[in-house]
């Protein structure tokens, strides 16, 4: 088949892999412009655009790519299909008829479930046991259109953002090739998705990054592993910004009880204390009775590091606390 693939960052490349790999024609990639990046902010590919370099495939760049000149340019192709991973662009309804069987679109979450941006860190942070990947077929919505097909996963406990992508984009990759045998065959399902049953994953906001130690111990570990290993759940301490990468609960210690057996307070919410085994551990929850322990941390202007030789290199002891981020 004669493919135009759409597609920006790192999720979108095992897919563009697996169809370069298969005997399919891809005469076009369509991504976003490069963007300037890093500190110096200097203008970077984006991956899609490093991958189809390697692969000697011609790159379109265009900041729409439902402007009249694109739109040609890609109905002067004849593709076959288009397929779209994490583009990043709203797509046009004259553009979604300029292929022979529509655009085809690779969806990280279980439609209609989480349509939207983020569907990877509200699955993770909403703290679900399984997800997958849906090849649905594009129309106008955001995520609305029918479902060809799906696959779940489960989603370890200790699983972060960056490990789940990787593992729903190489699905994705196994998928898309799945679902085009399909459509060549004449076989490919096509079912309607239950709109009142959706959910959406709205892009994460500068406020979701911050941690609340006033909230549960659960509750803060699922957002540290959505946001792990980037933009990094943010906290602060001596004043100064701390990322945190990687965390796992524990159980709260009982030191007593009161006259009606409930549990004393052990710390305040963001309390730091070091445990038996130099684990840098902090409290959390509305009375500071639960606990988390710090695996790896990310301090301001620093390399990532183990959260025990952060500890021991800025000389943390019990009653020490985590801040606000900033």
């Amino acid at each position: 088949m004669r493919i135009i693939f759409m597609g920006t960052p790192e999720f979108a490349v095992p897919a563009l892999s697996a169809l370069a790999d298969s005997g399919h024609e891809i005469i076009c990639v369509v991504t976003q412009p490069d963007r300037p990046q890093g500190r110096g902010y200097k203008l970077a590919p984006p991956p899609v655009k490093v991958e189809a370099e390697k692969l000697g495939l011609p790159v379109m760049q265009p900041e729409n790519a439902s402007v009249p000149e694109v739109i040609r340019a890609c109905a002067n192709m004849a593709p076959d299909v288009a397929v779209l991973a994490a583009f990043g662009q709203k797509i046009s309804a004259e553009l979604l008829r300029v292929p022979r069987h529509g655009f085809i679109n690779i969806h990280p979450s279980l439609l209609p479930k989480y349509r939207g941006a983020a569907p990877i860190e509200r699955a993770i942070m909403n703290g679900d046991s399984v997800t997958g990947v849906s090849i649905m077929y594009m129309d106008e919505g955001w995520d609305t259109g029918d479902i060809g097909i799906s696959e779940e996963i489960p989603i370890p406990t200790d699983a972060d953002r960056g490990w789940l992508e990787g593992t729903l984009a190489d699905l994705g990759g196994e998928l898309i090739l799945r679902f085009l045998r399909l459509v060549e065959c004449g076989e490919a399902p096509r079912v309607p998705q239950d709109h009142s049953a959706a959910t959406y994953a709205n892009k994460l906001s500068s406020d979701e990054v911050g941690i609340d130690w006033r909230r549960s111990a659960r509750r803060i570990h699922n957002q540290i592993r959505a946001l792990s290993p980037a933009p990094g759940a943010r906290t602060s301490f001596a004043g100064q910004s701390l990322r945190i990468l990687r965390a796992h609960e524990i159980a709260p210690v009982l030191v007593g009880s009161d006259q009606s057996g409930k549990p004393e307070d052990l710390g305040d919410p963001g309390m730091l204390t070091i445990g038996p085994k130099g684990e840098l551990i902090a409290f959390c929850g509305p009375r500071g009775c639960e606990r988390i322990a710090i695996d790896i941390v990310h301090p301001a202007g620093k390399r990532e590091m183990p959260a025990e030789d952060f500890a021991r290199g800025r000389r943390i002891s019990h009653g020490d606390r985590l801040g606000s981020a900033s």
